[in-house]
């Protein structure tokens, strides 16, 4: 944790006056200020004294000069009052947008619709609020642009002031979660001897909606969604009803099904004189850390989509961190001008990409007892839950990594994440780490990069078998035969004992071939285990199980939910991923050795074909997530491809354990007819008393309205979760 110095100042105007603030004299000039609450005094004392404050922020990963129209570093404020809300019983004011540095041009802000009476408003950024003050609280309306009409009510309560003085990057950690300054300065955005002016405070404040607020959203279950900031929002279907609209699936930017709603998931009646399904659940938390509850209603003849706050409701706030919490955090005007001395937008010294691991206070999103970021899976949960034993991390053993270009830092990301996770470094010095890049270096087309995908991968592999070696090898490109050339060229590598496909496509089937007669030779004369996502679009009738998941030499991983860290023997502490890629194979006959375990009647549902997935792991990033580590914030994360190297992982353990009794992974790869995929449903099948696997029992990936017979989870094999999730300790002590 940082030292730093600060006082807060949590009640009465005596010590508002000790604590400063907004470069002004710190005293109340409020005639009725003894009437005043606590709440009500710290807040005219910023308003009173120039506003409050927030900061955009776009920098460039890693430092470097500030590019205009693609990097920020704006103020937005309320520009504050002059008198006070007890004498005028409210005051309008207009948010303020100014760029702190004249070089850099203002971002366009997306203005906010909400639906009210029937219609659609429109409150733009800069538009209007009235503030009073309720009991002993500070009241704020949103107004719509029409500069009347009331959109949003809160009520604000629980001020608190802390003054700042000394290095800037020094500040408070809860203020650094926030405003990442000690990263500015490493990235050389930022002066390392920026010093807080005199007067330089912040503000934390909670609040909680007052009266039902609907907001009216732009549907994305069209892709390319259609983005709009007028008050015709993209409706969902044309020409259509609640009654004939359902089921339906939202998409995001990168194509992946984050959310489907069925008719039975809510309930239809009449709001505000429009008809309207509102669900029976909130949206997962990590879709909206504010408790929000989906909507679709009819209007003009067309389906719309949109979102319910209900009356009461407490706000929760991301930070540039990636953690979430229960208050806001203002800056007061001298704060903001101290920031704005210390920026530099001219460096000609490469930044570094080393990020924080400071502790900062979370809201835990999910409620599984977990201890990552946000209450998300941390790697000491993924090592209980799947039954890691204690002795093994993977020593001895290489795992590689196929992956696209990214521009990411993935070791200084990994460095982070083992920091904070109490995991030992894995590093290119201590040979632990290795990174072969068939593109040579060249620079990465935003539309080509995979993002957080390599970090998720690493991260994923080393949080399972620390001890292992990683060998990220990235592809000349995207494309499926850079892909496969990545896949073969890993295979290829001497000693490694898996290689991990955070991927899925469909390929010709005279390509897929064509790639499984060059697995075949990988698993037959090295011995090498391949794990592939099923992909996270749930059942597809029209396309199969995608490739290379569905070819027989890979070990094939769909998702699940986890909801409770520490099994107790419930069925319903892990639960089928409504996501989950699964199906039959449309290239590849069912191999003998899965046959033999599915029987007649999973055979003839599957037609004959490959079935996928064969194992599963966790992959729900809205009710389980993983915390992973990603320019210099934490993000939440999931998919089969988080599944995936979750499994790759459990290999390492796996070839470590045998190592250990003088046997090896490899060699029982290559003895064992279906290789990995094999030895899995073997021991499914000698398990008896000692299951090698939690078996799924609920749950489907049927995203559709048509009736699957092969999209439910159940006892024993099913085409969602396939053969279960590990107990690697008994899975193990099968062999």
């Amino acid at each position: 944790m940082k030292l730093h110095n600060s006082l807060t100042c949590i009640t009465l105007a005596v010590l508002l006056n000790a604590c400063g603030g907004g470069g002004g004299s710190g005293t109340d000039n409020t005639p009725q200020a003894a009437a005043l609450s606590s709440d009500q005094q710290i807040f005219e004392h910023e308003e009173l004294h120039g506003g409050t404050y927030a900061l955009g922020v776009v920098l460039p990963y890693g430092g470097g000069n500030l590019v205009s129209g693609v990097n920020y570093f704006y103020s937005s404020s309320t520009g504050g009052f002059s008198t006070s809300p007890s004498t005028a019983g409210s005051h309008i004011e207009a948010s303020l947008y100014n760029s702190l540095d004249s070089a850099l041009v203002l971002p366009a802000i997306a203005p906010t619709r909400y639906l009210l009476n029937g219609k659609i408003l429109v409150r733009s950024s800069t538009a209007q609020r009235a503030v009073s003050y309720v009991g002993s609280g500070v009241r704020t309306d949103a107004l719509a642009d029409d500069g009347t009409t009331v959109v949003q009510s809160s009520l604000f309560s629980n001020f608190s002031e802390t003054q700042l003085s000394g290095a800037m990057d020094n500040a408070p950690e809860e203020l650094q979660a926030s405003y990442q300054i000690d990263d500015w300065v490493s990235a050389n955005n930022f002066s390392a001897n920026a010093q807080w002016q005199s007067g330089a405070a912040y503000t934390k404040r909670q609040g909680a909606l007052i009266g039902d607020t609907y907001f009216a959203l732009d549907c994305t279950n069209h892709l390319p969604a259609q983005v709009t900031t007028s008050s015709a929002t993209t409706p969902c279907m044309l020409q259509a009803k609640l009654d004939s609209f359902f089921p339906v699936t939202l998409e995001n930017a990168n194509f992946h099904p984050y959310e489907t709603d069925f008719s039975a998931d809510g309930t239809i009646s009449m709001v505000n004189g429009v008809r309207m399904w509102v669900a029976n659940a909130p949206l997962p938390n990590a879709q909206n850390t504010t408790t929000t509850y989906r909507i679709y209603y009819e209007l003009n003849g067309n389906v719309y989509m949109g979102a319910l706050e209900k009356d009461g409701t407490s706000y929760k706030y991301p930070q540039r961190d990636g953690s979430v919490v229960a208050y806001y955090i203002g800056l007061n005007q001298a704060a903001v001008s101290s920031v704005q001395q210390g920026l530099i937008t001219g460096a000609s010294v490469p930044g570094s990409q080393s990020g924080s691991v400071a502790e900062v206070g979370t809201v835990d999103l999910f409620g599984i007892g977990a201890h990552g970021i946000n209450g998300a899976l941390a790697p000491i949960d993924l090592q209980a839950h799947y039954g890691s034993p204690v002795s093994l991390n993977g020593a001895g053993q290489t795992v590689a990594l196929i992956e696209a270009p990214s521009t990411g830092n993935v070791e200084d990301d990994l460095g982070i994440y083992s920091q904070y996770f109490n995991l030992p470094q894995c590093t290119t010095a201590n040979a632990c780490y290795q990174h072969i890049d068939l593109s040579n270096g060249a620079p990465v087309p935003t539309a080509s990069d995979w993002g957080a995908e390599v970090e998720l991968d690493t991260q994923l592999v080393h949080a399972i078998a620390p001890g292992a070696k990683i060998v990220v090898v990235t592809a000349k490109s995207p494309s499926q035969a850079d892909l496969f050339a990545a896949i073969n060229y890993a295979a290829a590598l001497p000693g490694v004992t898996a290689v991990s496909m955070s991927f899925a496509g469909f390929p010709m089937p005279s390509d897929a071939q064509s790639e499984d007669a060059l697995l075949s030779g990988f698993q037959s004369n090295k011995g090498v285990a391949f794990f592939a996502s099923t992909g996270d679009a749930g059942f597809v009738s029209w396309t199969g199980a995608a490739y290379p998941a569905a070819s027989p030499y890979v070990t094939a991983v769909g998702g699940t939910r986890i909801n409770s860290v520490v099994w107790n023997g419930a069925p319903q502490n892990e639960v089928a991923w409504q996501f989950s890629g699964g199906g039959d194979s449309y290239y590849m006959s069912m191999p003998a050795w899965q046959s033999s375990y599915l029987g007649s009647s999973l055979t003839a549902l599957n037609s004959g074909m490959r079935a996928v997935p064969d194992v599963s792991a966790v992959a729900d990033s809205q009710h389980s997530a993983v915390s992973i580590y990603y320019k210099q914030r934490w993000v939440m994360s999931g998919g089969t491809s988080a599944s995936t190297p979750i499994w790759a992982g459990i290999s390492a353990l796996f070839g470590q354990y045998l190592g250990n009794k003088g046997s090896s992974l490899a060699a029982l790869i290559k003895a064992t007819p279906g290789g990995f995929n094999g030895l899995l449903y073997q021991a499914k099948l000698m398990q008896g008393t000692n299951p090698a696997f939690y078996d799924i029992v609920s749950g489907s990936n049927n995203l559709g309205s048509m009736q699957c017979a092969i999209c439910t989870a159940v006892p024993g094999y099913d085409n969602v979760t396939g053969l279960g999730v590990p107990n690697s300790s008994k899975l193990f002590a099968n062999f």
